[in-house]
């Protein structure tokens, strides 16, 4: 079964084409890197996949949702977890209370919350900080919230966006390690990346999006031979 499917998604911004009739699947317990430079329309595709946009033309289904019909697109987004490329949490708040309001926010009851909260915040390392407003965190400690927060309902399909952009290498490598357990727990993971090194570490296949069109689709190990080695897609 395909937990993605995507068929000729077109989106203009004005005049301008930012997507061009990409079309491809992603399997049921995959990893599936998105790989393209700034600008190339990664983001936009996110986007149209998670039902933030609606596409000018073509389709999506999600976890067998259409995500084109409003009551269908509520029910796929409450089984995903999204992490979008400039995601913040409440600064004002702790990292605790962040928590609790996402799990609110799914409908989890207090006891759900709690338990699940400390599993999180112990797994990203920030169970000494549970009660510190995040104001004070490195962009690392952020973006590890931010990923617990996307997690807090276990949810079956993950869409992150840049997950380990500009993070220092701990938050990094802690990052990569959660990525590859819920992997091991059967979980779909939709990553979008422009470094070839991560999108070979964990990726099962790659699609490489180019000016809007998707240039390619295959394995880390040939899509490294089509890149010549370049550490990132340019």
């Amino acid at each position: 079964m395909n937990a993605i499917e995507a068929v000729n998604l077109v989106k203009y911004y004005g005049s301008f084409q930012a997507v061009k009739g990409v079309s491809f699947s992603v399997k049921s317990g995959e990893v599936f890197g998105f790989l393209g430079p700034n600008g190339a329309g990664k983001t936009t595709t996110i986007r149209m996949l998670t039902g933030v946009l609606k596409p000018d033309s073509g389709e999506v289904r999600v976890l067998g949702y259409d995500m084109l019909d409003e009551q269908e697109k509520i029910r796929a987004r409450e089984r995903m977890g999204i992490v979008p490329e400039m995601a913040n949490p409440y600064v004002d708040l702790t990292a605790m209370q962040n928590l609790r309001l996402m799990g609110e926010l799914y409908g989890m009851s207090k006891a759900e919350i709690e338990k699940r909260s400390l599993e999180l915040l112990r797994e990203f390392d920030l169970y000494e900080k549970r009660n510190v407003k995040v104001r004070g965190f490195s962009k690392g400690m952020r973006q590890r919230l931010i990923i617990a927060m996307a997690m807090i309902a276990d949810p079956e399909l993950y869409f992150l966006d840049e997950p380990t952009s500009g993070l220092d290498v701990i938050s990094a490598r802690l990052i990569k390690d959660v990525i590859r357990e819920e992997k091991r727990a059967g979980k779909t993971i939709f990553l979008t990346t422009h470094n070839m090194d991560d999108a070979n570490e964990l990726c099962e296949r790659i699609g490489i999006i180019r000016k809007g069109k998707l240039i390619a689709i295959d394995t880390p190990e040939k899509l490294k031979q089509l890149v010549k080695g370049h550490v990132s897609v340019e």
